[in-house]
């Protein structure tokens, strides 16, 4: 029995121990606000209007590369507007499509982000608004 114990109380202890290794060697993560609603027209089949307002944010790997990347905010942007705007307004209806899109979004700001500074620092693009109307 006390070895059970034992065995819990190591395992609920690693992850805080994983966690103090990371502060120690500084890296901590941070998000990136991406600033203001970007309003982008959605295509349709009945070419009816149909807009999306989105609102995100990027988690970045290690806060302490925060200016570097966050420099490149317009850039972020640019390409979230790109991929979003090729997007079928029905398809923007849907979670699934919603978190496959924010995925494939998340692979272009890498790339970009990549290119730009000449670091991995991205780990997500994520979406805090989605409103399609």
């Amino acid at each position: 029995m006390q070895k059970i114990v034992f065995g819990l109380f190591l395992l609920m202890l690693s992850p805080a121990l994983l966690a103090a290794e990371d502060d120690a060697a500084g890296v901590s993560p941070g998000y990136i606000p991406l600033g203001k609603p970007m309003i982008l027209n959605l295509a349709t089949q009945d070419n009816r209007l149909t807009f999306l307002q989105v609102t995100g944010d990027v988690l970045i790997k290690d806060e302490s590369n925060k200016d570097e990347v966050e420099i490149h905010v317009p850039a972020i942007r640019h390409e979230l507007i790109l991929l979003l705007s090729e997007q079928d307004a029905d398809d923007m209806k849907s979670p699934i499509k919603r978190e496959e899109v924010r995925k494939r979004a998340t692979q272009k700001v890498k790339a970009r982000i990549e290119e730009l500074v000449g670091s991995d620092e991205v780990a997500e693009v994520l979406f805090s608004t989605f409103l399609v109307q």
